[in-house]
């Protein structure tokens, strides 16, 4: 009787483990994340930071009456950088958008530091991702409101993440045009709707200089050489119509 019990209870034991691993709980161990450890950056060490690599449950998968979690990879991390003013000081609650998926936007601190934060998913061994920080979004709309603001000297920057684990877990970022440190000058309305005046105004001449540099190309043409009716053997067609 003994024999059965335990037969009894080792089955119920191995069916529990086997039920609980098929609906999404691991066996041994838990769904950890871990951080990189083998990321080579070729570039400045502050831009990205906290980086690791980690599993997210993208689903389940379903076998007759179980259904096991599918777990997949992501790379996450912050990408870090300054605002400052034209003298150096750094500025805070300045407003970082980010057009890209996988990216949130972010606001420099005290100090003009921004974070945006991504998490992009990795396929086969490799994760990449393109974004663009749109700086200040919204200055020109406070410049109207308040009449100050602090203008951007970069409206936008794109830039791109690339992570292959099958080299190593190497990352790279590409900059494009993003500094680490982005320039802000504090403008007034009116210093706003002067310069913007002064720009309209040499588009204006730009556009007036080509205009008449196209007229006058154009006047100093040699009129096309008008074609003779006759065709290429003047004298025997004017002997045929002599005749």
């Amino acid at each position: 009787m003994k024999k059965y019990t335990l037969i009894f209870n080792f089955s119920f034991l191995i069916f529990t483990l086997l039920f609980i691993g098929c609906s999404g709980f691991p066996l041994i161990g838990s769904k950890s994340t871990g951080k990189i450890t083998t990321i080579n950056e070729n570039l400045n060490p502050n831009r990205l930071s906290d980086l690791s690599v980690v599993k997210k449950l993208a689903g389940y998968k379903r076998f007759l009456f179980f259904s096991s979690a599918n777990y997949t990879d992501w790379i996450e991390g912050y990408l870090k950088g300054e605002i400052d003013t034209e003298d150096g000081i750094p500025m805070p609650d300045i407003q970082i958008m980010v057009d890209g998926i996988g990216f949130e936007n972010a606001v420099t601190d005290v100090n003009g530091i921004y974070k945006v934060r991504f998490s992009i998913p990795i396929v086969k061994g490799i994760a990449d991702a393109n974004g663009k920080l749109i700086i200040h979004p919204r200055w020109e709309t406070e410049l109207e409101i308040k009449g100050t603001s602090y203008q951007p000297t970069i409206k936008d920057a794109p830039f791109r993440i690339y992570y292959n684990g099958n080299a190593g877990g190497v990352v790279s970022l590409n900059e494009g045009n993003l500094p680490p440190k982005i320039i802000v000058k504090k403008i007034s309305l009116s210093q706003y709707k002067t310069e913007t005046r002064k720009k309209e105004i040499t588009e204006q001449k730009s556009e007036q200089d080509i205009s008449i540099k196209k007229s006058t190309e154009k006047k100093s043409e040699k009129p096309a050489k008008k074609e003779s009716q006759f065709g290429d053997d003047l004298f025997k067609q004017l002997e045929d119509f002599n005749k």
